[in-house]
């Protein structure tokens, strides 16, 4: 195609346009990435509003127009980890199988630790929520019985179907493997240089297999 060609044919066709995100969007992006650094710095009790708005390069009042207060700001940082988890492994399909089952946890202990200023944040809240007075106690405590539901059911299957073993807890299984990936999170980001996750996570996986294997 010529470059007349190719005018000609711009003339008559209307050009597809790139979504942008709005400035609103962006400015809560960049708000909630302020929050995280914070909150993985001090926790949430300890979070400064003004430290967030700091950071996000606007006046504390600015950061009160988007949030209220800091419980909405916090509201909105565990949507959004929704949101990426969502996205992320929504769309995954997988047969049952036990490498699959496998596979996805690799995946799952990947997607945890891309990020060490987000793991950080996340830690730091899920330990304070352990309080059922902390605002993210009810969120904690609802991933925390959907997961474990998620992963005794998959390992279930994986029983009915002879991919393991008829002898296996799923309940005592799904919570050791959610076990180590919490533990290998907190020796990460204790020493990040020291310690790699991924590499530990499947050797440990690796042991797991032949012993849960029918």
């Amino acid at each position: 195609m010529s470059v007349q060609d190719h005018d000609s044919e711009s003339s008559s066709t209307p050009a597809t346009k790139r979504r942008r995100a709005p400035k609103g969007e962006m400015r809560r992006a960049a708000l909630l990435d302020a929050a995280t650094t914070v909150f993985a710095k001090d926790g949430y009790g300890a979070a400064s509003m003004r430290d967030v708005a700091e950071i996000a390069g606007i006046t504390t009042v600015g950061l009160l127009h988007h949030f209220p207060n800091k419980v909405s700001l916090l509201r909105a940082l565990l949507d959004r980890r929704d949101q990426r988890v969502t996205e992320q492994f929504a769309t995954l399909e997988m047969a049952p199988t036990l490498e699959n089952f496998l596979a996805f946890v690799r995946m799952s202990m990947r997607f945890s630790v891309h990020d060490l200023r987000e793991c950080q944040a996340a830690m730091m809240i899920s330990v304070e929520s352990l309080s059922e007075q902390h605002p993210a106690w009810p969120w904690y405590k609802e991933k925390f019985e959907l997961t474990h539901a998620h992963a005794q059911a998959h390992l279930g299957s994986l029983v009915e179907c002879g991919e393991i073993a008829a002898h296996v807890d799923v309940k005592l299984l799904a919570t050791e493997i959610f076990a180590v990936m919490d533990g290998l999170q907190l020796q990460w980001l204790r020493d990040p240089e020291q310690v790699d996750v991924e590499a530990a996570f499947d050797a440990y996986l690796q042991r797991l297999a032949p012993a849960i294997r029918a």
